[in-house]
């Protein structure tokens, strides 16, 4: 029987846990802060140290494998949307037995030396340190894909928005758009659009404002009102911003657009 070192099983289940958070946020187009998902990579990996306990049942092994992969996706992108959420969890779930299939595909086909497969999953004896060269291959890899196509993917991406108004607090997820461009006429600030329904909140006749948009199904104009305070991603946002509400229009979990102006560099 191999024998099977800690410190590279949990090194080894880093790297492969970060590869398929990463695959998850392009899938997605999700926004995630690079600390969380080395937190949510190495949470998967202490967890996925179950593997050693001796139970041969389908069923238990892919309830703590869901289990494990919720916990991770918690950690790494956090909870906003409950649908998102689910979606991001299965998500993982799904490409962890992909990428657990192909290796055993390959174990079974080739038996790689240093290879070896424990309760369905991979393992591999390999140095920590070239590990970590590879990671660093791989990061820097990554990086320059993002640099390459960052404009496409900006305009594709999905931004968490929180604002106050009126002393409560309203969150959902809108998409971002470098052709959103609607401003409040008068101060010239810029426009989030938002579904109405998302909100629930009544305007005030005295903070209500006429917001005329133009489009390339034609003109006309939505309702709106200044946020006391927004948030982007959790980031507080110090620019003058509007909330135009909308009706009908987003029937996803999306509910708004924000103009790429305001996502900074």
């Amino acid at each position: 029987m191999r024998t099977v070192y800690v410190d590279v099983f949990l090194f080894v289940n880093m790297f492969e846990n970060y590869l398929l958070l990463l695959g998850v946020k392009y899938i997605l187009k999700l926004k995630h802060k690079t600390y969380r998902l080395i937190l949510g990579s190495l949470c998967g990996a202490v967890l996925s140290f179950v593997v050693f306990i001796p139970v041969d049942n389908f069923f238990i092994n892919l309830i703590s494998l869901a289990a494990i992969c919720v916990v991770t996706v918690l950690i790494s992108f956090g909870f906003f949307d409950k649908r998102i959420f689910i979606k991001t969890a299965m998500t993982l779930l799904v490409l962890t037995f992909l990428f657990s299939g192909a290796m055993i595909f390959l174990y079974l086909a080739i038996r790689p030396k240093g290879m070896v497969i424990i309760n369905n999953r991979p393992y591999f004896d390999i140095s920590p340190v070239l590990l970590i060269i590879l990671t660093i291959i791989i990061y820097f890899i990554l990086l320059i894909y993002k640099k390459l196509f960052k404009n496409r993917a900006s305009a594709q991406s999905v931004h968490s928005i929180k604002f106050i108004y009126d002393g409560k607090e309203y969150n959902f997820l809108a998409k971002a758009d470098s052709g959103c461009n609607v401003k409040e006429p008068f101060s010239g600030s810029s426009v989030i659009i938002c579904e109405k329904s998302a909100i629930d909140t009544e305007l005030k006749t005295e903070k209500k404002r006429i917001i005329p948009f133009e489009s390339l199904g034609g003109k006309g104009i939505i309702y709106g009102f200044k946020a006391d305070e927004i948030y982007i991603d959790d980031k507080k946002c110090h620019e003058e911003v509007y909330i135009g509400l909308c009706e009908g229009i987003f029937e996803t979990e999306i509910k708004g657009l924000v103009p790429e102006s305001l996502l900074g560099g």
